[in-house]
């Protein structure tokens, strides 16, 4: 952010954004934005790519539009209308309060992207990468911004699940992760920030360690797969989409202490008796793979995905409901 426009106890402005890459999250970054009123410019070194992305992000908000699932208060034309392609790296950052990286997950690829983006920005600028798994340690070593570069890791896709986690660097300027913590928040995000780096960050080490017990449970052969994906649309996420996994365990006793003292010790037993880390591959992986691919073929994956954003706009709409409707 501007110096000017990002001081503590004033509103945000109006700010520039720019985002690195067409894909899915880029898309879906820039409908974020743009939505709520921010200028956005998007790049992609594919111009075939970053066309069709255009189109998509059009698609995707007059959906949403009918829907009645819009965030913001323009319409899907309107927001539509400040979001510009644009052919260069430079023409897309070089007046950019906030610069958003969605490219592969590879590292030498997004240091890349870093290291050109840094070129052309602002010195006030942030530098936010889309990654989620590497550190932005690692990711800004040796960059000549390397204070203004931080991790900003959605899930997917950030325009329908607000959730996005902010890691800084150790070396990361403060005003930076407190600046991109009040930007984020102001365009209807939920943002949560590391107070230092972890393997995994905050949602990977828990989203992964479901799916790794996942695995054990089909190596272990106590449930097929169509049941143990029933586990969370129909039992755990219905809670989980309103309270805390803390929150939960709160509630279902007199208080986390009082959870804890009934349960602890099982919770513990549990961790002993379900064994050292699993590899995600071999059989267990082949059995996985078919059996979801026989209910979703690979080829109906991207339709699979439509109705996915479907339900996630119904759900952000109910979510956000306001009390006189």
């Amino acid at each position: 952010m501007s110096r000017g426009g990002m001081q503590r106890h004033r509103p945000i402005r109006k700010v520039k954004t720019g985002g690195l890459y067409t894909g899915l999250v880029g898309q879906s970054w820039a409908i974020v934005f743009s939505t709520a009123g921010h200028r956005v410019r998007i790049h992609d070194n594919n111009p075939e790519g970053l066309s069709r992305g255009m189109k998509s992000i059009l698609q995707k908000m007059e959906d949403l539009e009918a829907k009645g699932a819009l965030r913001g208060s323009l319409s899907a034309q309107e927001a539509f209308k400040l979001i510009q392609s644009a052919p260069s790296i430079e023409q897309c950052v070089s007046d950019a309060d906030y610069v958003q990286e969605c490219v592969f997950e590879d590292f030498k690829l997004k240091q890349g992207v870093m290291a050109e983006a840094e070129r052309f920005v602002r010195p006030s600028a942030i530098l936010a990468s889309s990654t989620g798994n590497i550190f932005p340690s690692r990711l800004s070593e040796g960059l000549k911004l390397k204070e203004r570069i931080i991790v900003a890791h959605p899930l997917n896709p950030p325009h329908l699940v607000p959730l996005v986690e902010i890691i800084p660097a150790p070396w990361t300027a403060a005003d930076v992760t407190s600046n991109a913590r009040r930007l984020l928040a102001s365009v209807g995000q939920e943002p949560i920030v590391a107070r230092k780096e972890t393997a995994g960050f905050i949602i990977c080490r828990v989203q992964h360690a479901i799916t790794a017990e996942c695995f054990k449970l089909i190596r272990d052969d106590v449930v097929s797969v169509d049941d143990l994906d029933k586990l969370m649309p129909h039992g755990l996420g219905l809670r989980y989409a309103f309270l805390g996994a803390l929150e939960t365990s709160y509630l279902n006793a007199n208080g986390i202490e009082h959870f804890c003292n009934m349960y602890g010790d099982a919770i513990y037993e549990l961790q002993e008796q379900s064994g050292p880390p699993i590899r995600l591959e071999g059989a267990t992986l082949q059995t996985i793979q078919q059996q979801i691919e026989q209910r979703i073929p690979l080829d109906k994956i991207d339709e699979r995905r439509q109705w996915r954003d479907e339900r996630l706009a119904e759900l952000y709409r109910l979510k956000n409901k306001k009390s006189s409707e």
